[in-house]
């Protein structure tokens, strides 16, 4: 009698909390998600895309594939590194038989900031929309569950989208925001003395050398397959507002052009796209904050990769 109580009152507490997170991961998967869009693409047009685009916020910001002749598939993500490139590109590879070229972003710092590693919280993300195992193990059923994958991140977007009605959103066909420039820079009216009294903003000033290489370490090994897959690489450098560029780590900075200039040596394959500090081109409008482009800033540098990729054919 007392066990068939506990069983009652077990699935008293039990299924309302299950009954929840259905219903949390029903609202997640209604947003509007660029994952969404880009996996529709890349079902429907597998076949026939010749660049893929890798990395973190900078180059998801700063590359509109609609502005490219090349058929290109955006999959850059926030937080995106090295590792998750090179499990994303190896999944890809045998399901996009018209690959020819890759798109890779080496930022100031991308060397001496940690891997995202086989618990990266986008991996379930990955898995989700574009049935790609980056958890380096066998997957479970809770492993597509995106809710849980971090669930204060999704209440807030659930929140922001559905109770407050914030929708400056506005993807296009290939997963690119038309409309992401309501961001720092915009919200100051792009004041470039408010800008340059700004104490704080998102960059990494800590040298770490064991990162360093364990991360060249693996971004050779990325370049190595490539080549024996007969694949071109573009390393990208994204603009960075002015201001950026005084807070670099002189240290960091070298180590990171080292490489670059190594890379250059050893690889035919490899192309580079070094915008990083053009001011000259770009400027405050076309920024979202110090590190991100707006679809302005994207358009042009877009226009610079088109550019790029069309003295390949």
């Amino acid at each position: 009698m007392k066990q068939k109580k506990f069983l009652t009152y077990s699935l008293l507490f039990f299924i309302p909390v299950v009954l929840g997170y259905m219903v949390m991961e029903k609202l997640t998967l209604d947003l509007p998600s660029s994952y969404e869009i880009n996996k529709e693409y890349l079902n429907s047009n597998a076949s026939q895309i010749e660049t893929l685009v890798l990395g973190s916020s900078q180059l998801k910001y700063a590359i509109n594939p609609e502005w490219l002749e090349s058929s290109t598939i955006n999959i850059a993500s926030g937080n995106q590194h090295h590792d998750s490139d090179f499990k994303i590109l190896q999944a890809l590879k045998s399901r996009l038989p018209n690959l020819k070229t890759v798109i890779l972003e080496v930022s100031y710092s991308h060397f001496e900031l940690p891997h995202n590693g086989k618990d990266f919280w986008k991996n379930s993300l990955f898995l989700k929309y574009y049935d790609i195992n980056c958890f380096e193990r066998p997957t479970y059923f809770k492993d597509r569950l995106i809710y849980l994958s971090r669930a204060p991140f999704f209440s807030n977007k659930i929140y922001d989208h559905f109770i407050r009605k914030d929708n400056k959103i506005g993807y296009n066909s290939f997963g690119f925001d038309t409309l992401s420039y309501h961001g720092r820079f915009k919200n100051w009216d792009y004041n470039e003395d408010r800008i340059a009294r700004a104490e704080r903003f998102k960059i990494n000033q800590t040298p770490n050398e064991f990162i360093f290489q364990k991360n060249t370490a693996l971004f050779y090994e990325m370049l190595d397959y490539s080549e024996e897959n007969n694949l071109t690489i573009v390393i990208c450098t994204a603009p960075m507002y002015k201001t950026y560029h005084n807070r670099k780590n002189p240290e960091i900075l070298s180590r990171r052009d080292s490489i670059l200039v190594d890379v250059s040596n050893r690889y035919a394959n490899v192309l580079f796209l070094n915008l990083e500090t053009d001011t000259l081109r770009f400027k405050v409008k076309d920024f979202w904050n110090e590190s991100h482009l707006n679809p302005d800033g994207a358009r042009k540098f877009t226009r610079q990769l088109d550019a790029l990729l069309n003295s390949l054919r």
